[in-house]
C-alpha cells in the first residue's frame, strides 16, 4: 500500500509540474529560496530549481542595510553563522564596504612579554590566547629574535662528537638524523674532516691491483665497492691470490681429456667443468665418451635405489643423465627414511 500511495503522490507532483508557468512565477525566481517559492506556488523544489537554471537566474541573496550594520562588530565566522552566509561572502562584503576586521584588543601582560623570544611563537599563542600573527608582530616590534629550540636541545657532550667522525656515524650514535648533524656542525663552524667522497692519494692509487679490493678497502678505511670502481676506471686488473690461481696442466690431466666425461675429469682433477671444456677445445680434442651409451636393464633397475649422485658415480654417468632417465621411466627419487 505504501508503494501505491507513493506512486500516486509522485504522479500528482508530475501533473503539477506540467502546468504552464505564469509570469508572476517566473518573475519571482531567484527573489526567494527555491523551497519558499515551491511552497508558495505549489510546485516541487526540483521544478523551481530546474526552471531557474533554465532561465540562467543565479540565486543571490542581496545584502540588506541591517546586514551591513552587523559587519565588523564580531568576527567574520560568527557573523556568517548569524546571517547564514559563508565566511568568504561575509569577508568579501566587509572589505568592499571598507569595514575593518573585528579585533578584540588584549593588552600584553608582563609575564607574556617575557616569554617572547624564549619560547616558540606557536606555544605562546596557545598559552596566552593571542593570535599567532599578533605574537610575531609583537616579538618583531620588541626586536627579539625567533627562538631556535633545536639549538637548546644539544648537550656539550654531543657537540664534542661533531667533526670527530663521519656525520652518519655521529647521527647513529646520538640517535639523530644526518641532516640535523650537518646543520648543527655548520652552525658551529666545525669543518667536515670525513668527507663522504674518498680522496685518493698517489700512494693509494699505486696499491690498486697489488692486493685484493677488500684488503685495500680495510687498509684505507673505505667501502670495497669504492676501491673496485676506482680500479676499473683506471683499467687495472683485479689481483688474485696465489691460492686462487690453478696450477698448470700436467700431462696425466691432459690425457684424461676426451676419454672421460668432462664432469668426471673435473671431479678427478679438481678443476671446473668450464675450464675442462675450454682446455679440451683449445687442444682440439673431441669428447669420445659423451655419456650417451645405451642403458642396460641392470642400470635402470638401480635408479631410485640411492641418491642420484651416488648412482652416477657407480655407473660412470652424469647426474643430469641419471635424473633425466629416472624421470623418463617415472621412477621416484630416493629418500632416506
Amino acid at each position: 500500500m505504501n508503494r501505491i500511495h507513493q506512486g500516486k503522490t509522485q504522479a500528482k507532483r508530475r501533473e503539477r509540474d506540467k502546468r504552464r508557468w505564469t509570469v508572476e512565477e517566473e518573475q519571482s525566481l531567484g527573489t526567494k529560496s527555491d523551497r519558499a517559492l515551491a511552497r508558495k506556488f505549489g510546485r516541487t523544489v526540483t521544478a523551481i530549481a530546474a526552471r531557474r537554471h533554465g532561465k540562467h537566474i543565479v540565486m543571490i541573496r542581496r545584502w540588506r542595510p541591517e546586514d551591513d550594520k552587523v559587519l565588523g562588530t564580531r568576527p567574520d565566522s560568527q557573523i556568517a553563522k548569524l546571517l547564514k552566509r559563508s565566511a568568504y561572502n561575509v569577508q568579501w562584503r566587509r572589505r568592499k564596504l571598507g569595514i575593518p576586521c573585528h579585533y578584540e584588543h588584549r593588552p600584553w601582560a608582563g609575564h607574556e612579554l617575557d616569554m617572547l623570544g624564549v619560547k616558540p611563537d606557536e606555544e605562546i599563542a596557545r598559552f596566552t590566547g593571542h593570535p599567532l600573527k599578533a605574537v610575531r608582530a609583537k616579538r618583531q616590534e620588541l626586536g627579539k629574535p625567533k627562538p631556535d629550540q633545536m639549538m637548546n636541545y644539544w648537550s656539550p657532550e654531543e657537540d664534542k662528537l661533531l667533526g670527530t667522525m663521519p656525520d652518519a656515524e655521529v647521527a647513529k650514535k646520538i640517535k639523530r638524523s644526518t641532516v640535523s648533524i650537518i646543520k648543527r656542525r655548520l652552525r658551529l663552524g666545525i669543518p667536515n674532516r670525513f668527507s663522504a667522497r674518498h680522496v685518493w692519494t698517489p700512494k693509494q692509487i699505486a696499491l690498486l691491483g697489488a692486493m685484493s679490493d677488500e684488503k685495500l678497502a680495510a687498509q684505507i678505511q673505505c667501502p670495497p665497492h669504492v676501491v673496485a670502481f676506482k680500479r676499473k676506471t683506471l683499467g687495472i686488473p683485479v689481483c688474485r691470490a696465489r691460492s686462487e690461481r690453478k696450477p698448470p696442466w700436467t700431462q696425466p690431466e691432459i690425457q684424461l681429456l676426451g676419454k672421460l666425461p668432462d664432469a668426471e675429469v673435473a671431479r678427478r682433477t679438481g678443476r671446473s667443468i668450464f675450464s675442462i671444456a675450454t682446455r679440451r677445445s683449445l687442444l682440439g680434442i673431441e669428447l669420445k665418451n659423451r655419456g650417451n651409451r645405451p642403458w642396460t636393464t641392470g642400470e635402470e633397475k638401480r635408479l631410485g635405489t640411492g641418491p642420484d649422485s651416488e648412482i652416477a658415480r657407480q655407473l660412470g654417468r652424469t647426474i643430469i643423465a641419471i635424473i633425466y632417465r629416472r624421470a623418463h621411466l617415472k621412477i621416484p627419487a630416493w629418500r632416506a627414511r
